[in-house]
């Protein structure tokens, strides 16, 4: 997941029920008589954890998650469902939440208690555990090392009972993530997840198979072996060669040359990842440039050029339709201004606008190359000169209002509209590089905060995310992709999200 520990508003988020959510299951499918039984994947990187506590990279996050569970779960459309907890209702205008939890055992064989939950929590924020994931608590009134958990109450063996400070719609999808996974108080690496870890043999493989005494619906795969191979060549190699599975990590460069041939093409799958990249215009050190100039820069901008030259023949990303990505709750396809150079030069023309642009950017080498095809469309299709300034200290320039017009990128931990809104267009956020202050948009954003359901929660962030586009402040470019090489005949029900997909949906 890949924890943004600075981040403190915008982190996670809701399923909402206005009073109680019925006992439905996990969606887990049920076991099929066909399908794969066992999984054979590589990975370029090995997982730095499966302690829940500790958990911050996307390889520890998506093996952690079918080993460990929280009281909720998000399904294929990243909305929070029931897990360890089979119901629970929601009072005191969304500031009670009673869980109740359902018989469930962990893999070490004991029963699952409400108390594991407070143990496990307690644990995450102890300044010894050194987790960089107690952000995660502000929800329940605790966001720094040793701080208390006053607000969580255990009613009884099966009953959990969280008072927050306020209502706070985020919480159903936090409890689906680490730090909330709740472990063995005696075995903290004993989850109560469909698999369980059978060997770990650190940077080199992990094996895992299925937990027989779970309480969901048994998955038909049955074991699952992960090979760690950090070189690119031996990873696709390994994969072309059918020695296995499953196999992601690869430059745009690799896939590229491997899509050439239209049988091998088949075999890429473009997951959208929780992460955008648009430009922004700040309102202090850009206030030149008006709504009339605003919608002209971006009526000069070919979305698809920029993914496809810049971005491997888009196999790293995807032109974006919307602020929230793809993987995110509340995205849109939304109309965005259309690619047209001729209407954009003459509107600036017609403005008077000057003979230069400066754009402004971070040393990252893909937003570099992003930068540089920027430079070439704005100055073909405006006839004015752009002008690159790379910025090794860009977050500095841009949180002092140096940089008028910038790229700029949100990846969001939690995938829930909040994560990006409330840090990239909430006023008082450390992250809003745009300097926005709208009282509409904080006026959406409170409302998506403190909403009961979760319709009306995605209602009011589309809202804020509506009037923030509506004069161009920021312009959407694209959105993040990680594709994955899946052998023939095998089925991935891909999510995206910070968790891809799932092993006991794969058949």
């Amino acid at each position: 997941m890949v924890v943004r520990a600075a981040s403190a508003a915008g982190l996670a988020l809701t399923l909402l029920a206005s009073s109680c959510t019925s006992a439905t299951p996990k969606p887990s499918p049920s076991v099929s008589p066909v399908g794969a039984t066992h999984l054979q994947l590589i990975e370029a990187e090995d997982a730095q954890t499966l302690d829940p506590a500790l958990i911050d990279d996307p390889t520890s996050l998506q093996i952690g998650s079918e080993i460990f569970e929280g009281l909720t779960a998000l399904d294929l459309n990243q909305r929070p469902v029931p897990a360890l907890a089979q119901r629970w209702e929601i009072t005191d205008t969304g500031r009670t939440y009673t869980f109740h939890l359902r018989p469930a055992h962990y893999q070490s064989g004991v029963a699952v208690r409400a108390q594991d939950a407070l143990t496990a929590w307690t644990r995450a924020l102890d300044p010894a555990t050194a987790s960089p994931n107690t952000i995660f608590f502000a929800a329940l009134g605790a966001r720094y090392p040793g701080d208390p958990l006053t607000s969580v109450e255990v009613v009884d063996g099966a009953t959990l009972r969280l008072r927050l400070p306020r209502a706070d719609s985020e919480l159903l999808t936090l409890l689906a993530l680490p730090p909330y996974w709740l472990t063995d108080p005696k075995q903290p690496t004993s989850g109560t997840g469909p698999f369980r870890l059978d060997h770990w043999d650190r940077g080199l493989a992990l094996h895992l198979s299925a937990f027989d005494n779970y309480w969901g619906p048994k998955p038909s795969v049955r074991k699952v072996d992960i090979e760690i191979e950090p070189d690119n060549v031996k990873r696709l190699d390994r994969f072309a060669g059918g020695g296995v599975d499953i196999a992601h990590g690869f430059t745009g460069p690799q896939l590229l040359a491997y899509a050439r041939d239209p049988k091998q093409a088949a075999a890429v799958h473009k997951v959208p990842t929780p992460r955008t990249t648009w430009l922004g215009f700040n309102t202090v050190a850009g206030s030149g440039y008006g709504p009339t100039d605003r919608l002209a820069i971006a009526q000069a901008i070919d979305r698809s050029r920029v993914t496809d030259l810049a971005l491997f023949g888009s196999t790293l990303a995807a032109p974006a339709t919307d602020l929230l990505p793809t993987g995110v709750p509340g995205h849109l396809n939304r109309q965005l201004p259309a690619y047209d150079p001729a209407a954009a030069r003459n509107a600036l023309d017609q403005a008077g606008f000057g003979p230069k642009i400066d754009l402004y950017y971070s040393t990252n080498a893909t937003v570099g190359r992003v930068a540089n095809d920027l430079q070439d469309q704005l100055s073909a299709a405006t006839g004015r000169t752009v002008v690159l300034h790379p910025a090794g200290d860009f977050f500095n320039q841009a949180a002092l209002d140096k940089l008028p017009f910038f790229i700029d990128t949100w990846s969001a931990d939690v995938p829930y509209p909040s994560d990006f809104l409330e840090n990239v267009l909430r006023a008082s956020s450390q992250f809003n590089n745009l300097r926005l202050f709208d009282n509409g948009v904080e006026q959406a954003l409170d409302q998506g905060r403190a909403a009961l359901t979760w319709d009306d929660a995605i209602k009011a962030y589309q809202q804020a995310e509506a009037l923030a586009l509506a004069q161009n402040r920021l312009i959407p470019l694209y959105g993040g992709v990680e594709p994955y090489l899946v052998r023939p005949g095998l089925h991935i029900p891909f999510s995206g999200g910070t968790i891809p997909y799932r092993w006991e949906n794969v058949r």
